[in-house]
């Protein structure tokens, strides 16, 4: 669905409603004093922001800013240059000028919504800039769930584009560019569809305070432009709405192009893409290794095989992935270039655990192959699905941690006069955990390739890992430390890349927490499986005999703490225990004088709490074991807070790691 910012309509400004006065600017306006420009009551601007695919208009960042600081409702706009020949070309040319507008403007929230400024048809006839033009709107809609402003001229629009109603009715606004002194512009595609003007420049020679050459004057259609500024973003995962396609004639030789879909879900998007070749009914797609560009050539290898596009729309809040539907079986055009084949599988050899080595070797080909590359795969137990291994692009590959459950498919890529073909090894067995020898007292020294296991002299708890978890002749000594355990390695690491696993010897009760100064401690999230998510440095687990394990990566003190009791990790925030105020205090005095001061106060956190009002009371203390709202009171003789006073509450709370904090909160004695 498509979103014009705060739905304005051309409809909604009468007739006795002043239109809202702007301009647009770029480079040819120089240094703009944008405080004189909002002075003289202009109240949005739009800017240029690039042309073609290359060029960035080196004012557009000050232009923005300046624009925005001085009041006025900013917007991007994008000159195009429609380039292209065939389908697949024309729309590859408008996605690729779309996608460099977005990435160098990048529209926010509370700006106008992007422009397409079109004044140039390249060697496009009607119906190749019509094309070119959805392509353009469609990608950026696709990216920002915005419906972006088309801007031209009525006679642009009825000879270069052949006077099409398609784009109004599609949701696009119109910009128009019509000079003249006349009450209202003349408007291309009947009327752009009924839904008339949104802005509209009717000078191309204005003088304006602030701006030394001439610059466009525009108009909005009602008296507050900022009504048609983008609104927040979405937020949440992205979902397909409408399935990618893809343009282009299905023959060697010919360009495909691959256009996004529509998506829901959060904005703004960045796409990827994935090209990948199937049977020739459009099952059994495997990827195109490298086929990862917004086009793709389909080359000798792909004859008889269907082809397929896979995008990946990605938001801040993750990613989500649709396929398109395949084209029909690729054509050969008679090309005799050929590409190398494999006729012996690569094959691997080393024994898949943890901490070992693989190797791999690429077998035999045809074509007459000049260069191998390599890419390590780690794959579902079944081996149906499988992720690339981030750098591990050589002939050998040693095991981690994050393998062990998995399998593992290298694929080797041979590269000769007639392009590239992939070729995948057998997959691996599951790669299983390095064997955990016996645990040492005290300390160990990590080897290569080895597991490892260390104890506390008295055999209360075992710190184990796997092969990589620790560098490899650090020191791991695990110890008793006051009412906890001391784990460190030496030399000292700030981060462990995989974690160890810390077990108890029997039965525990309480709190887990952590601390990497013995000051501050946090607790230790509860995992539902034993495994510790990438982002996280310390978490812990049950395991079927009811032993408590601790994952961490991380050194330090790890302590168990009495649920609920002073210095439960669990009930003390991570910051400062800084109170707030709820609400406002309450003063009132007693017919015997007496002031009594109320209020409510927010504690983030346990907290031995300090109130009184300085110089005129003494400190009440009192013990916070659970964070949330208390009430604290006050009260003072008469004598020391006359009628009128102005004096303060004082609130201070210090939680059970010595961390302090206060509120000050006036009030006037009644």
């Amino acid at each position: 669905m498509l979103v014009l910012a705060a739905a304005v309509v051309a409809s909604g400004a009468s007739a006795a409603t002043p239109n809202a006065k702007g301009i647009d600017v770029s480079h040819w306006q120089g240094k703009i004093q944008w405080p004189r420009v909002a002075g003289a009551g202009y109240t949005f601007a739009f800017g240029k922001a690039t042309e073609s695919t290359t060029y960035t208009d080196p004012t557009y960042a000050t232009n923005r800013a300046g624009a925005e600081s001085a009041g006025l409702t900013f917007g991007a706009y994008h000159f195009g240059r429609p380039g292209g020949s065939g389908d697949a070309g024309i729309t590859a040319n408008a996605i690729a000028q779309a996608d460099y507008f977005l990435d160098v403007a990048q529209p926010q929230a509370g700006e106008l919504p992007p422009v397409l400024d079109l004044e140039s048809k390249g060697t496009l006839a009607v119906a190749g800039l019509q094309k070119w033009t959805r392509a353009w709107l469609d990608q950026v809609a696709a990216r920002t769930g915005v419906a972006a402003f088309v801007y031209a001229s009525p006679s642009f629009w009825k000879t270069a584009l052949g006077d099409t109603v398609d784009v109004a009715n599609a949701g696009y606004p119109l910009w128009i560019a019509h000079w003249t002194t006349n009450a209202s512009p003349l408007l291309p595609a009947e009327s752009w569809g009924g839904k008339s003007w949104t802005f509209w420049q009717h000078s191309s020679h204005g003088t304006v305070p602030g701006i030394t050459p001439q610059v466009d004057l525009d108009r909005f259609h009602g008296a507050d432009a900022s009504v048609a500024a983008i609104r927040g973003y979405p937020a949440g995962l992205p979902q397909p709405s409408a399935v990618p396609t893809i343009v282009g004639t299905a023959q060697t030789g010919k360009t495909l192009a691959a256009v996004p879909g529509a998506w829901a879900g959060g904005k703004p998007l960045v796409f990827a893409y994935q090209w990948q070749r199937c049977d020739a009914a459009g099952a059994g797609c495997a990827p195109i290794l490298g086929a990862t560009a917004e086009t793709y050539l389909p080359v000798t290898d792909d004859v008889g095989h269907a082809i397929t596009v896979a995008v990946t729309a990605q938001s801040t809040a993750g990613a989500a992935s649709a396929s398109s539907p395949p084209t029909p079986a690729i054509s050969s055009s008679g090309s005799t270039v050929t590409r190398p084949a494999a006729t012996s599988a690569p094959t691997v050899s080393g024994t898949p655990q943890a901490g070992q080595t693989l190797s791999l070797t690429v077998g035999l080909w045809t074509g007459s192959p000049t260069a191998f590359t390599y890419q390590w795969r780690r794959c579902s137990p079944v081996a149906t699905q499988c992720v690339a291994i981030v750098g591990a692009a050589t002939s050998t590959y040693t095991l981690t941690p994050d393998d062990i459950g998995s399998t593992i498919s290298p694929v080797v890529t041979a590269t000769g006069r007639g392009g590239s073909t992939s070729a995948p090894a057998q997959t691996t067995a599951t790669v299983a955990a390095a064997p955990v020898p016996a645990a040492v007292p005290g300390s160990a020294v990590a080897v290569a390739g080895s597991a490892g296991a260390v104890s506390t002299a008295d055999g209360s708890a075992t710190v184990t890992w796997q092969p990589g978890a620790v560098p490899v002749g650090s020191t791991v000594s695990l110890a008793r430390a006051g009412r906890g355990l001391s784990f460190t390695v030496s030399p000292t690491v700030a981060q462990l890349p995989w974690p160890v696993d810390i077990a108890y010897a029997t039965p525990t009760t309480g709190v887990v927490g952590t601390s990497t100064d013995n000051k501050v401690w946090h607790v230790a999230p509860h995992l539902l499986t034993p495994s510790l998510p990438v982002a996280q440095l310390t978490g812990t687990y049950v395991d079927g005999t009811g032993l408590t394990h601790v994952l961490l990566r991380t050194t330090g003190r790890i302590a168990l703490f009495p649920a609920g009791a002073w210095g439960d990790p669990s009930l003390v925030a991570a910051g400062p225990p800084t109170p707030r105020l709820v609400g406002s205090l309450r003063a009132k005095r007693l017919r015997n004088g007496v002031v009594v001061v109320t209020g409510r106060v927010r504690l983030p956190s346990q907290a031995l709490v300090l109130v009184n009002i300085p110089g005129k009371t003494s400190v009440k203390r009192s013990q916070v074991l659970r964070p949330g709202v208390v009430t604290v009171s006050v009260r003072v003789s008469g004598r020391r807070l006359p009628r009128g006073t102005t004096a303060s509450l004082r609130v201070a709370a210090r939680d059970p790691y010595g961390r302090s904090a206060e509120l000050l909160a006036r009030f006037r004695a009644p």
